[in-house]
């Protein structure tokens, strides 16, 4: 699908209840119902009522994750891209990634000493982040090790998105990130 022409957008966007809701989704794209409704403090059924409206028009799209349905812009994302906002949207799943992004290779029991949740939950996490192709495993014997796919993908949607994640993770992240960057040309991940 393409983006909706300007004057398109205009006659759309006409109400500014409606155009609220849009610029909220441009600006956090990937957030679920439940989030922009709290965010926006819009009673739900008046909510539901643009978001379907923005849909029959085209000018937003809904994916639907394993719990939720996540909105975004028609034509401004990649589908890998809309995957990794959908995973960056969830707790662990985003902390597990910006721990990989410092911790390239990690180990599976690292990991859980990390974040101190069951083995089971951190598999079911790791099995979708794979499923996904955000991460990748490397088993050696009965260790496995996990990377990301595509670090400079992460970071740059972290970047671009930052503001919408409210995560002090995010923030010291991207920080040490930059500094990173700054102090050194060669700096990689």
């Amino acid at each position: 699908m393409e983006p909706k022409s300007e004057s398109d957008l205009e006659l759309g966007l006409e109400l500014d209840t409606r155009r609220r809701v849009y610029e909220f989704i441009r600006v956090n794209p990937g957030t679920h119902m439940r989030a922009i409704q709290r965010r926006l403090q819009m009673p739900i059924g008046l909510l539901k009522f643009h978001i379907r409206y923005l849909i029959k028009h085209e000018m937003i799209t809904e994916k639907k994750d394993r719990y939720y349905k996540r909105y975004y812009l028609v034509g401004t994302l990649r589908t890998l891209d809309k995957e990794a906002l959908s995973v960056l949207r969830q707790q662990y799943p985003r902390w597990i990634i910006l721990y990989l992004l410092e911790h390239p290779g990690a180990k599976h029991k690292e990991l859980l000493a990390k974040f101190e949740i069951k083995p089971s939950t951190l598999s079911f996490y790791l099995k979708n982040l794979i499923d996904k192709q955000l991460i990748s495993r490397k088993r050696k014997g009965r260790e496995s090790s996990y990377t990301l796919s595509d670090p400079e993908g992460i970071i740059h949607i972290l970047i671009t998105y930052r503001p919408s994640f409210l995560d002090k993770l995010v923030d010291r992240f991207l920080e040490t990130w930059f500094e990173g960057f700054n102090g050194n040309e060669n700096f990689k991940y």
